[in-house]
């Protein structure tokens, strides 16, 4: 009888074993795992950083709002052109071979103290980039702060607040102290607000 019972006991510690060397080759060590596949979340949150992430930044002040939007529409084709708003202190220079047809350009200055800016037709896509050059003369921009500024690109005016803005991409500009200026290339069209660091 202890040998039928050594037997069953023999074949049941076999059966664990195999199912322990089973297991170590269905599942590697930890270490040595597979990676998973990314989740959606985690695709929609690398694809955000490849196309642009929403940021909070601290919006440039006029010292004198606007009391109203100001707005110019100009026809500017393939030899380019410019589009200007004095009271604004804003220049939109268009260069040569910017559009490959005659398009009518309009840009609006917003009303209030936001250095804000609407372009259409939105959407446009330039050969080559428009410079942008906005006077600081009448604003709250230090020599301190100089260094700070970017151009934002807003594609909705419900993202512009009373001293901030969210937008999706910034754009690297140049400050010119001798005539206190900040210039930045615009590649679309849409709407464009200058901005002084992160909020």
């Amino acid at each position: 009888m202890s040998s039928p019972i050594r037997r069953i006991g023999a074949l049941a510690l076999a059966l664990s074993l195999a199912a322990c060397s089973a297991d170590q080759v269905a599942a590697p060590p930890r270490m040595q795992a597979a990676p998973a596949a990314p989740s959606a979340s985690l695709l929609g949150g690398l694809l955000g950083t490849v196309t642009g992430l929403l940021t909070t930044n601290t919006a440039v002040q006029r010292t004198t709002p606007l009391a109203a939007p100001i707005t110019v529409t100009k026809q500017i084709g393939y030899y380019g052109g410019t589009l200007s708003i004095p009271e604004a202190g804003i220049t939109v220079t268009v260069p040569v071979g910017a559009l490959s047809r005659t398009t009518t350009i309009t840009m609006t200055a917003r009303a209030g103290s936001l250095l804000a800016y609407d372009f259409s037709p939105t959407g446009t896509v330039f050969n080559k980039p428009l410079v942008f050059k906005q006077s600081l003369n009448g604003t709250n921009v230090t020599l301190l702060q100089a260094p700070l500024l970017q151009l934002g690109y807003y594609s909705d005016p419900g993202l512009l607040g009373t001293l901030t803005a969210t937008v999706s991409d910034l754009l690297v500009g140049v400050v010119n102290v001798l005539d206190w200026s900040f210039t930045a290339p615009i590649k679309h069209f849409s709407g464009y607000i200058v901005l002084c660091g992160r909020d």
